[in-house]
């Protein structure tokens, strides 16, 4: 089979840009092969800032077409036995004349068709068609043009190579034509050289200094991060965004070690991290098992003149963490409470005030929660006031990422109850998928309440989530409650604190009526939720378990999930679900006794499924909120006998007082099991 190699080159690309061309590329030409009917296997895409590669095996030649295909009603294809526009296109479309369509019958009518009978093309003709297309499908976030502007792209293409196996595909794009010339790293190789073939591709760029796999570029600059912290004696402090970043800054990436002045480690561990991460991309050094070393670790693309690379560097470094000293030390000129006045006047938004006044809302929201994290009001109410008061400091402002980390360090040089401190820093966990949430309960109460309330103003305003559009991070926002309330220190009841939060509004904004917004908020949440549980449990397994979920208690839903999941390994799910499905559906709209008659219960099938579920209600009730066991009862003392009911009684007798009995009957066993999950909601095969 033969193997495809497409090399995109261009002037160098920033990061983001790499990354998008890629994601674009391989999409593309997916959905282009498969169109085309060349379905490729072994499909990779590669890349580095100076060019986009991708490598597909594909078949000999397309397959054989036969199908039949319907095109318009015959109705609008012919006019008196006339082809219309409609038809003529339809035909045109397929390369076949007007006079070879055909009528053909369907459910809805008279449709024209076409029978095709398409011999495969071989590969090399189709793939020489379709390239040109696939390059212009390649985005970015932001585009250009150059020349005479007719194509549109991250940065001016330089060089195109396009093989098969070791033949030259011809096609032009952006005024370049293809071959098999490359061009090799820009400084340590910069001479442009023919590649033999596709299969050479990686190991013939790999001798002209390219590493041009990404993950390989990762591997080999880890080890060499790593060799280098050693030769500093400390160890490296990885970073996962860094990694990310640096790998595809470079096509071959050389470790250059730089220093900063000692004296700089009297400020905050997070600063100098953030200073050399943020603003530098360098690595900071850690002594083993300690604090920071006065060393950084560049990454860059060429091993060239490595001193001076080296003492640029460093005059970069100190000025920038000279800035940030100066920053630090203005910052605590002024206590934190002193700046509490300035977040009056920043927006949060037009239509929900000021920063200040959604501050003062959070911590009467915490004040009223604070029994949850087993704090005093007054407590919950400092640490909520002062979680965003680091916003108006001079540091906060140059490098954002510290925000609720510089609040806490300034708040412990000022003496601040220490619990109050470790809320501040850590109220804004998690951030991102990857983080953890707070171990602090103070501070999970202040980064709840800080969520409850974007989410019940946006929603109470109208600033509501729609498509992709998400801007006030809405959806991220409910995710972090579930993930603060199934792994964090505290639970989190949304329901009541919507309603709270609801109430703290008051005239500051013009709300919707509270009813409507609480239950748009239900809504949203449930849909939130479905899409998380959805990814680990059956979609009917959550949807049985949040219909009998009252919408409060997060780690109450996760428990019923979890419940039904632990019932699943046992197979009574599935005897369960069918008979209480049956039950449901008999009893939906049924009219009810006040109570059953126990005198007009037959004996023999129907008798002990009455007493099973007398003993079974009782035990139900002791073990209210144990939905695990709960399930456990249900299933070792109700599921025998309701399938023994429904296979010898005939629920629906002629003696309306016996029917109305039995009605009553199941729908008070349904009700009580309904309590911890809806049966009635789960697949039959589950």
């Amino acid at each position: 089979m033969p193997e495809l190699l497409l090399e995109i080159g261009v002037e160098e690309l920033p990061v983001s840009f790499v990354d998008s061309g890629l994601s674009s590329l391989v999409t593309a030409a997916e959905e282009l092969l498969r169109h085309h009917r060349l379905e490729a296997t072994n499909l990779e895409v590669m890349g580095t800032p100076r060019r986009l590669a991708l490598v597909a095996t594909l078949p000999e030649s397309q397959p054989r077409r036969v199908e039949e295909v319907t095109g318009p009603p015959w109705s609008a294809a012919f006019k008196d036995d006339e082809p219309t526009r409609a038809a003529i296109g339809f035909a045109k479309k397929h390369g076949v004349e007007p006079s070879e369509l055909k009528k053909v019958a369907t459910d809805k009518g008279d449709y024209v068709a076409v029978s095709i009978d398409e011999l495969g093309r071989p590969c090399a003709d189709v793939v020489g068609e379709l390239l040109p297309e696939l390059c212009a499908r390649v985005r970015f976030p932001k585009e250009m043009r150059w020349g005479e502007g007719v194509h549109a792209f991250g940065r001016p293409v330089q060089w195109l190579v396009s093989l098969l196996d070791d033949a030259v595909v011809p096609f032009s794009f952006a005024g370049v034509e293809a071959g098999r010339t490359s061009r090799g790293h820009r400084f340590l190789a910069p001479a442009t050289f023919e590649l033999p073939a596709a299969s050479a591709y990686v190991d013939t760029l790999g001798d002209a200094a390219v590493v041009v796999r990404t993950s390989a570029r990762q591997d080999a600059m880890d080890a060499a991060l790593r060799d280098a912290a050693s030769k500093l004696g400390g160890e490296l402090v990885p970073d996962a965004f860094l990694r990310d970043e640096c790998a595809t800054l470079v096509e071959k990436p050389f470790i250059v070690p730089g220093r900063f002045d000692e004296a700089f480690l009297a400020l905050p561990e997070a600063v100098v991290v953030s200073v050399m991460r943020d603003h530098q991309r360098y690595f900071a050094v850690r002594k083993a098992g300690g604090g920071l070393l006065p060393h950084y670790l560049n990454v860059a693309n060429t091993a060239e003149r490595p001193a001076i690379i080296a003492e640029g560097n460093d005059r970069v470094l100190r000025a920038r963490l000279a800035d940030a000293r100066f920053f630090v030390e203005e910052d605590q000129k002024q206590p934190l409470r002193a700046r509490l006045e300035k977040l009056e006047n920043v927006v949060f938004h037009r239509k929900l005030g000021s920063v200040g006044q959604k501050v003062r809302r959070i911590a009467r929201l915490a004040a009223g929660a604070a029994d949850v994290a087993g704090v005093s009001a007054e407590v919950a109410t400092d640490a909520a006031t002062l979680a965003k008061a680091d916003l108006e400091t001079l540091i906060v402002f140059e490098f954002p990422e510290l925000q609720g980390q510089m609040g806490a360090y300034y708040a412990r040089a000022e003496g601040i109850d220490p619990v109050v401190c470790d809320a501040i820093e850590q109220h804004y966990k998690p951030v991102g998928a990857d983080d953890t949430p707070p171990s602090s309960a103070l501070g999970a109460l202040v980064g709840v309440c800080e969520r409850i309330d974007a989410l019940v103003g946006c929603f109470g305003v109208g600033l509501v989530p729609k498509g992709n559009r998400d801007p006030f991070a809405l959806r991220r926002a409910a995710l972090s409650l579930l993930r603060i309330a199934e792994s964090g220190p505290i639970d989190v009841d949304v329901a009541a604190l919507f309603a709270l939060a609801y109430d703290g509004f008051g005239d500051e904004a013009k709300m919707a009526p509270k009813g409507e917004g609480l239950g748009a908020l239900d809504d949203f949440m449930r849909a939130r939720l479905l899409a998380h549980y959805r990814e680990s449990f059956r979609t009917d397994i959550v949807q049985a378990a949040m219909g009998a979920w009252a919408g409060g208690s997060l780690r109450d839903l996760h428990a019923r999930i979890t419940a039904v999941e632990a019932l699943r390994g046992t197979g009574a799910v599935e005897a369960l679900a069918t008979a209480f499905k049956r039950a449901f559906n008999i009893t939906k709209d049924a009219k009810f006794a006040e109570a059953v008659q126990e005198d007009l219960l037959e004996d023999g099938a129907e008798r002990k499924l009455w007493d099973a579920f007398c003993s079974a209600r009782g035990q139900l009730d002791a073990r209210a909120g144990d939905h695990e066991a709960s399930l456990r009862i249900v299933a070792e003392q109700l599921r025998t006998p309701i399938d023994a009911f429904f296979d010898e009684v005939f629920v629906m007798a002629d003696d309306e007082r016996v029917r109305t009995n039995r009605l009553t009957m199941l729908g008070a066993i349904a009700d009580a099991v309904s309590r911890t999950v809806h049966f009635h909601r789960i697949a039959g095969d589950a």
